[in-house]
């Protein structure tokens, strides 16, 4: 029954991803310079967060939002996503640059990002890391 929950849920985002235009962008620390990598790309572009080949998908480095003991990765960090009383989460803008919400797992915060793809990283964030950022890659691959 899971299989099959987590089948229908790939299907879902899948034609949603492939209907809507990649480019969102993650940005954290205190005044937001930080780039933490693309939300909404696929696995083959060099700064998304679906590649574990990249700085921004990597589970060791420092500017990801998967290295657990990172400070934006980590849940007691006041930069990371996963801090639900962070001070500084990490906001994501679209492609023109334009703020779009707030990367946190705090359903209270007003601003945050809502929709499957942020609470996938932000509430299935153990299942994401024990399958491999990599099996959700093919999410944003628009087949030609």
């Amino acid at each position: 029954m899971k299989k099959l929950i987590a089948i229908l849920f790939l299907a879902i985002l899948s034609s949603i991803a492939a209907n809507a235009q990649g480019g969102s962008k993650i940005y954290g620390g205190k005044h937001y310079d930080q780039f933490l990598g693309c939300l909404d790309c696929d696995g083959e572009t060099s700064n998304s967060i679906w590649s574990p080949y990249t700085d921004y998908g990597s589970t060791h480095n420092p500017k990801s939002i998967w290295n657990e003991k990172g400070c934006y990765g980590s849940v007691k960090s006041n930069y990371s996503p996963y801090n639900p009383k962070a001070k500084y989460p990490p906001r994501v803008v679209d492609g023109n640059g334009k703020f779009i919400g707030y990367l946190t797992v705090n359903k209270d915060n007003p601003n945050r990002l809502q929709g499957m793809v942020s609470d996938l990283v932000c509430f299935k964030r153990a299942m994401v890391l024990k399958d491999g950022v990599e099996k959700y890659a093919d999410i944003f691959s628009i087949k030609k």
